[in-house]
């Protein structure tokens, strides 16, 4: 007998046009002991599907089943069913330590004393693989980076001991290296306690590395079903090969490199003066969270990415290139001039827009897309609110402008009366990029502004954002923690850990060749599509940033090519042939004089 057992579900919503249908008469099975796969795009009703088998839609949904058990019975949350969100921070309670919120959870299930409870709580966050666990059960939610908040949220639904856990979208957020982590926990906790487990993910990297069936949603149907092999090797359907296709890089990846803003970067020449430049700066928010020492250049026309796991650095840097927070130490450059902290804002003039991760919040849900649009314009033109025959002329042409850049973004000027709401999540990300490109910035910003997007929708924003660089010819610094996204789209890269660049160099020949042990790290924890090679993936240990050295090499304490020098000194930059590396096994001092004629190499 199957644990979950679903057959011909059907949800639908009522609007003003009749009753939608979100989900379309599905059935699917996971097995005992297995972990099993349901993958789409957004709005396939991925989700809609697993809220109804919970039974947490809401009373305006109409939910039509034959059939939806758990080992043979009706799911009770909490008790033979357990779920796992996207957003951890979300789930958790944040005026609540984490350790009563666990206790609470166990004491529901066992009905046993506050002492019992503490202990098996204590037991499921080091089952969850979170050190220290005692220390973690005094702390807030706030206090945890995301992984570890993606643990508790996994500890807490062990602690309802069910049968089945249903996991949506639990390492979209998350960087290749915690995200590899919790995918090897998710399989060690399903191996050693015989729970089953339903992913649902948009990430077909994801579902390779950890599902042995796979069943492929769209439009609200189940559109194949199969082996995990089945699905990536011999796939029947034309939406299942789109998906796949998108995943391992879709059309983008075919392109030519002179028409790629690949190329760009070997048009700007190495002299040419950088647009921004960040020279020795520091940001320090506690003793170990920000940027120390940190150096970096935009040239026109180039992608800059910047990668490295959740806390490395990445948006700090960011927010002091655009003026949202300004440094303790260190020079900002703009066009070769030094940046007033004070009036950096100022000087920008809009010349630096950002696209931030997630669209929804980043744009005001009162406003239709034309006041959104018209509201930058304004900003950056400064103009005044009284209205005279000659803004109403500037109305028209504002008007024009925003039609056009509708049409750039893929969007059509209609869509400028609608609000927020009305709109995708691939739409609003479409919005976003025309709200900041609508001012003809020389700098874009863009801050994980893909990461939650599927593979479809990710696509058509890179192909958009191709599009745009080629006509505009803006300078992107580009943040993310997905290398399969950043070694498509950019010219040059940093890589960040503990507040430090690690290593920078041309896209093409880091990704290819890394020099850096942590660059090593991060490329190899990416989940591939492709069962074989994501079954291979392993995690490396990821420590908090509390246990960074300040005072050494910021990488040491995980590295397997420390030195005795690596705890005591900070090293410095290395350069050889457009590679610049932040580590002593490239210094002639700490590894050895070599020969004058000797070609530097990769020393891991």
């Amino acid at each position: 007998m199957s644990v979950l057992d679903v057959r011909n579900l059907s949800v639908q919503y009522p609007t003003e046009n009749g009753a939608a249908e979100i989900v379309k008469d599905i059935s699917f099975k996971v097995e005992k002991g297995e972990i099993a796969g349901l993958v789409g795009e957004s709005g396939s009703g991925k989700s809609t599907a697993m809220l109804a088998v919970m039974g947490l839609l809401g009373e305006r949904a109409s939910v039509r089943y034959d059939q939806i058990t758990v080992s043979g019975e009706a799911p009770v949350p909490g008790k033979n069913v357990a779920m796992i969100f996207q957003d951890s921070l979300s789930c958790l309670n944040p005026s609540v330590k984490i350790g009563r919120q666990i206790m609470e959870t166990v004491r529901s299930r066992r009905k046993c004393s506050r002492k019992e409870a503490a202990s098996r709580s204590q037991e499921l966050l080091e089952m969850a693989g979170i050190r220290n666990p005692e220390l973690r059960m005094r702390q807030y939610p706030f206090e945890l980076s995301g992984g570890m908040r993606q643990r508790v949220v996994l500890a807490i639904a062990l602690a309802c001991e069910p049968e089945l856990i249903i996991a949506d979208e639990p390492t979209t957020a998350l960087d290749a290296l915690v995200q590899a982590q919790i995918l090897q926990l998710f399989k060690r906790i399903v191996r050693e306690t015989g729970t089953s487990m339903l992913m649902v993910s948009h990430d077909m990297g994801v579902t390779a590395a950890l599902c042995s069936r796979v069943y492929v949603m769209h439009g609200g149907r189940i559109e194949e079903s199969g082996t995990a092999e089945d699905i990536f090797y011999s796939p029947s359907e034309e939406y299942t090969k789109l998906l796949l296709r998108d995943a391992r890089g879709g059309s983008l990846s075919g392109m030519k490199k002179e028409d790629s803003l690949a190329g760009q970067a070997d048009k700007c020449r190495a002299e040419d003066e950088p647009i921004l430049k960040m020279e020795h700066v520091t940001k320090i928010f506690d003793a170990s969270e920000g940027i120390r020492d940190l150096s970096l250049e935009i040239r026109s026309g180039e992608i800059l990415a910047l990668v490295g796991e959740s806390g490395s650095g990445k948006t700090t840097a960011a927010r002091i290139l655009t003026g949202m927070l300004t440094e303790d130490e260190g020079t900002v450059y703009y066009h070769g001039k030094v940046l007033d902290r004070r009036k950096r804002m100022e000087l920008f003039e809009g010349r630096v827009q950002m696209v931030f991760q997630d669209p929804y919040a980043s744009l005001n849900p009162c406003l239709t897309v034309r006041e959104a649009l018209a509201e930058a314009l304004e900003a950056a033109a400064c103009r005044k609110s009284v209205k005279t025959d000659r803004d109403r002329m500037m109305q028209a042409r504002t008007d024009e402008k925003i039609d056009e850049m509708l049409r750039m973004t893929g969007l059509t000027p209609e869509d400028a009366d609608r609000y927020p709401r009305d709109f995708s999540g691939g739409q609003r990300q479409r919005i976003g990029i025309a709200r900041a490109l609508i001012v003809e910035p020389e700098i874009l910003v863009c801050d994980e502004a893909l990461s939650s997007l599927d593979a479809t929708t990710r696509e058509q924003i890179l192909e958009l954002i191709f599009q745009i660089q080629r006509k505009i010819g803006f300078a992107c610094l580009f943040i993310s923690h997905d290398m399969h996204v950043v070694r498509r789209i950019s010219d040059r890269i940093g890589v960040m850990y503990g507040g430090h660049i690690v290593e920078t160099g041309k896209t093409k020949k880091i990704c290819a060749d890394p020099w850096h042990p942590y660059t090593k790290q991060l490329i190899e924890a990416v989940p591939e599509p492709d069962p074989i090679r994501a079954a291979k993936i392993k995690a490396a240990p990821v420590k908090d940033s509390a246990d960074i050295n300040p005072s050494g090499c910021a990488f040491a304490g995980r590295c397997g090519y420390a030195m005795e020098c690596c705890g005591s000194e900070i090293p410095e930059d290395y350069a050889f042939e457009g590679r610049e590396i932040f580590c002593f096994l490239y210094s002639d001092r700490h590894s050895g004089r070599r020969s004058s004629d000797y070609r530097m190499t990769s020393q891991i």
